[in-house]
């Protein structure tokens, strides 16, 4: 018999989505100083991770720049070096790698960082072999995430030791062709947690899931009247401001 798998931690703090960012501010998404401002109150700090063209792993949500810097088109067309020129929104800082936030964190909360999918059709192995790259010598909690499967049962097969996530939303959940592809894609990716959107709370599948002993994530938790929602039907919630910012750690869990 396999040995269960445990990641008591997975469900012991609150977790800042992109950091506790504001945008506007010093504290933009995803970047240091949000990375900072997180650990200040105790909370743990998701994060999203992509791979630029000269295969480094950086901290950055969207498949553009446009958005958030001055620059523009696919992250995956420029170089880490060429990205430095560009300052996040107004934080005056430049999009930090992977291994730049890991070094600030040093263990201290976990870390649970979303891996953006390249794309449907395309190969995942230059990714997920980076963000591999980037867990060596590092020994505090991780643990991975995804929309995409192939990428959660990527790291079963070649990183089994950090937690693992497949994260669910409206195009999974509400489409029947795509919900029947769960089971399939749960037995090959084997994850240790579900992430969920909270506006889809409670549905059968993560009641399901947690009947199974196994934690239910929940995101994006932005005001405060989902934060009730949140802590009755997941393990741990993944908030913006305002929704929480005043007190860390959960203090209702729906039991499992």
């Amino acid at each position: 018999m396999a040995k269960k798998r445990e990641f008591p931690w997975l469900t012991q703090y609150d977790i800042a989505h992109r950091g506790l960012h504001t945008a506007g501010t010093l504290a933009e998404e995803n970047t240091i100083p949000a990375v900072k401002a997180a650990m200040d109150k105790g909370y743990a700090i998701e994060i999203d991770v992509r791979c630029t063209a000269d295969d480094i792993i950086v901290v950055f949500h969207d498949e553009t720049l446009d958005r958030l810097t001055e620059g523009n088109g696919p992250m995956s067309h420029w170089g880490f070096q060429q990205l430095r020129k560009y300052n996040v929104g107004q934080s005056g800082m430049p999009i930090p790698s992977l291994p730049d936030v890991m070094d600030v964190v040093d263990g201290q909360v976990p870390i649970f960082i979303e891996i953006k999918s390249p794309g449907k059709g395309r190969d995942i192995q230059k990714l997920c072999a980076g963000v591999r790259h980037c867990f060596e010598g590092y020994a505090g909690p991780i643990a991975i995430m995804s929309f995409d499967p192939r990428i959660t049962a990527w790291f079963k097969s070649y990183m089994p030791k950090y937690a693992r996530g497949v994260v669910v939303g409206r195009e999974v959940l509400l489409n029947w062709r795509t919900r029947m592809l769960i089971p399939f894609w749960l037995k090959k990716a084997d994850p240790d947690f579900i992430s969920c959107d909270v506006n889809l709370l409670p549905n059968g599948f993560c009641t399901g899931w947690q009947k199974k002993g196994k934690p239910v994530l929940t995101w994006t938790v932005k005001e405060k009247h989902l934060v009730p929602i949140a802590k009755k039907h997941a393990n741990a919630m993944i908030f913006e401001l305002p929704a929480l910012a005043e007190t860390a750690g959960i203090t209702e869990k729906a039991e499992t």
